[in-house]
């Protein structure tokens, strides 16, 4: 069989790359022939996949600050020839820095808008940001306060930028913006398309992952709404606005960036549609399948892709907790949970590697058998 292998990462567990490495090397000592894809969705590993294909291009490593606003060192992509920036919200901000002790309402995403400010340094023209993983729900106000914006209270007192400024904010200043950024395509890859406010936003879907309690949510998104009302307007958002904790909002109306799907930005980048065409087989997967992946996450848009190319598909997961139905109806054909037995999460992310490759083999014995049937 031909068989396209394009694995997500797996949360602290497994890069795309390795996670392609492990079947490839099984199907191809099985008789078949592979063909890798390195990918993402927005979220973690964005950068790296979109930097794969890159044969000039270069990782900078910068001094920022984390959501818990303490220095630390994160990294993004640069390809100088097309004077292009591959920036991953969680370098900085991601949900990786998070800790019991630091509430969200004490978090920023400063720590990217310093990424940025470093890619605008180098002559950036074009700033590709992926958006998932982070551990911060501030709007962008973070970001945006590093990039010359200016949040002000009631009292005229300049806010710093974090989620608890969410609803203090009284008028926005962007006088001081970055110049550089008008002459700068901003694009945000995403894996979500939720709005920024209500029940299907930033806070009310996400925050529960990032630390807030569920009696802390409503007054989180009222604050949410606030600071929407207060930029806009109004209280409509577009789809994607809720992205990285509303970032995907603060690059499309403060910065004029645009939100596009992370999955199908890499699926174009890497002519996956055409490599559609004489494959038997796509398999793909993620760390976990639930009802968020049919939102945009990278299994479910190939999945889509491969429908349209009659191609079926089997996706390998860490876990999976979902609609079984809703998943086949866009072209999955088995969903094969990784995890042998009950174990820890930590268990699990350490194991992760020998239950893929365990899992994989199983599922070929099935196929091959099937065949020979």
């Amino acid at each position: 069989m031909n068989i396209i292998i394009a694995m997500d990462s797996m949360k602290s567990a497994l890069t795309s790359e390795a996670a392609n490495r492990i079947i490839a090397d099984i199907v191809t000592t099985r008789g078949h022939h592979a063909l890798s894809f390195t990918m993402a969705d927005g979220g973690e590993g964005t950068a790296e996949a979109f930097m794969s294909g890159q044969s000039d291009g270069e990782w900078c490593h910068v001094v920022t600050v984390s959501p818990a606003f303490k220095k630390i060192e994160a990294k993004y992509g640069w390809v100088p020839t097309e004077k292009t920036a591959y920036i991953d919200v969680s370098a900085a901000s991601g949900i990786q820095y998070a800790s019991a002790d630091t509430h969200p309402l004490n978090r920023t995403s400063a720590g990217t808008g310093h990424l940025m400010r470093d890619a605008l340094d180098k002559g950036a023209q074009k700033i590709v940001l992926g958006l998932g993983g982070s551990a911060t729900i501030d709007g962008g106000i973070g970001l945006v306060t590093v990039l010359g914006g200016q949040f002000f209270n009631r009292r005229g007192e300049r806010l710093q930028g974090c989620g608890a400024d969410l609803g203090e904010v009284a008028y926005i200043d962007l006088s001081l913006l970055d110049k550089r950024l008008a002459n700068t395509t901003i694009i945000g890859a995403s894996d979500v398309t939720n709005p920024l406010i209500g029940e299907n936003g930033a806070v009310q879907v996400f925050g529960a992952q990032k630390g807030l309690l569920p009696d802390e949510e409503i007054a989180y998104d009222e604050a949410m709404q606030h600071y929407l009302e207060v930029a806009t307007g109004a209280l409509t958002s577009e789809a994607g606005d809720g992205a990285a904790g509303g970032i995907g909002f603060a690059l499309r109306f403060f910065l004029k960036g645009q939100l596009q799907s992370g999955a199908t930005m890499l699926v174009e980048a890497n002519q996956l549609q055409e490599a559609l065409e004489t494959a038997d087989l796509l398999i793909t997967g993620e760390g976990r399948m639930d009802s968020q992946s049919l939102m945009g996450k990278l299994p479910i848009t190939l999945a889509r892709q491969a429908k349209a190319a009659k191609v079926p598909v089997i996706a390998f997961v860490g876990g999976f907790e979902g609609d079984v139905a809703a998943v086949a109806s866009e072209g999955i054909r088995a969903v094969v949970p990784i995890v042998q037995g009950p174990v820890t999460i930590t268990e699990a992310i350490s194991a992760a590697a020998t239950n893929l490759a365990a899992a994989v083999e199983r599922t070929f014995i099935l196929l091959e058998w099937d065949k020979k049937s």
